[in-house]
């Protein structure tokens, strides 16, 4: 970022999953809570941007756009080195939301939403 510029406040709600390590949480966060939690954000904080990552299912990610979610991973990698060719190590959560960004984007579309691929790096006018 450069001096000058303002960076909208986020939150992100990612919710405690079973994780590598025999991690379990001692209570779960249903659904229903998350979209409480997504309302309640929404409402009490109108100018932030809420993001909600791909460990959500995309029937309820889809959803929760409706409500106020500003910005959704896709196409995640959680295990150490991912991105890296080979991989291989034990991933840190489980994806449920296995859609690529093109299918995400879609869906966004299809629901009347423009999505943005990347909206963080400064252009230079000529």
């Amino acid at each position: 970022m450069t001096i000058g510029q303002r960076r909208q406040p986020a939150v992100s709600l990612p919710r405690l999953r079973p994780a590598a390590g025999g991690f379990t949480p001692r209570r779960p966060v249903s659904d229903r809570e998350l979209t409480q939690l997504v309302c309640a954000l929404r409402l009490a904080l109108p100018d932030v941007g809420i993001a909600l990552s791909t460990r959500e299912p995309p029937a309820l990610r889809d959803g929760l756009v409706r409500l106020g979610v500003t910005a959704m991973s896709a196409g995640s990698r959680t295990e150490p080195g991912g991105y890296a060719a080979g991989g291989g190590a034990e991933p840190q959560f489980a994806v449920s939301d296995h859609r690529t960004p093109e299918q995400v984007a879609a869906a966004l579309t299809a629901a009347g939403y423009d999505p943005v691929w990347k909206d963080w790096q400064r252009v230079q006018a000529l």
